[in-house]
């Protein structure tokens, strides 16, 4: 089951929002915006906002849209959705009239949890190649500890440090550490 917060200062609209998503097989949390701030959101598929006025909301609709990978749906009154969807432009964030039709917003709602889904898995390879560069730069380090320090050529100081990994079936990076633990303490 795929959690939404909800989040609204007025009561009665969010849990009217919640039961709808409830009643389609979604997880609903409703919260203020006193509490929508300190969600993490890590944990959310997907928030929908409904702001009574814009300037209250848009640090917290931009913070969620940068800082966490949950998809985000904004939902406010008619007249001020020109005005939400100029102030939100660039966040990627969907602004619909609070009056949309039940089956529009389930649409808007599927769409925001699969760009949630979407989003985690590209901050997840993110890490994984923000690890990998800060790896290459240790082992980098460790190369240039051992030209400095014993006189290798880079291509020797490659291969110790490979070799080392393999002998004692440590990773490069672990290998890298002890060696500037070493050389550099």
């Amino acid at each position: 089951m795929k959690r939404i917060l909800v989040c609204s200062d007025a009561a009665a609209a969010a849990e009217k929002i919640a039961e709808v998503l409830r009643e389609n097989g979604y997880e609903a949390v409703t919260q203020n915006r006193a509490l929508a701030s300190e969600e993490c959101g890590e944990a959310c598929a997907a928030a929908v906002f409904v702001l009574s006025g814009l300037h209250n909301w848009h640090q917290i609709v931009t913070r969620f849209s940068l800082e966490t990978p949950a998809g985000i749906l904004v939902l406010v009154k008619e007249a001020k959705r020109q005005e939400a969807e100029e102030e939100l432009s660039g966040l990627g964030v969907p602004v619909l009239p609070l009056q949309t039709p039940s089956g529009v917003f389930l649409t808007a709602v599927d769409f925001a949890v699969k760009t949630g889904e979407r989003l985690s898995a590209i901050r997840s390879e993110n890490r994984k190649l923000k690890d990998t560069i800060s790896d290459l730069k240790l082992v980098d380090r460790a190369k240039c500890a051992l030209i400095q320090y014993l006189n290798m050529t880079e291509a020797d100081a490659h291969r110790f440090i490979e070799k080392q990994a393999m002998d004692k079936r440590l990773p490069r990076r672990e290998i890298a550490l002890r060696i500037l633990n070493t050389y550099e303490s």
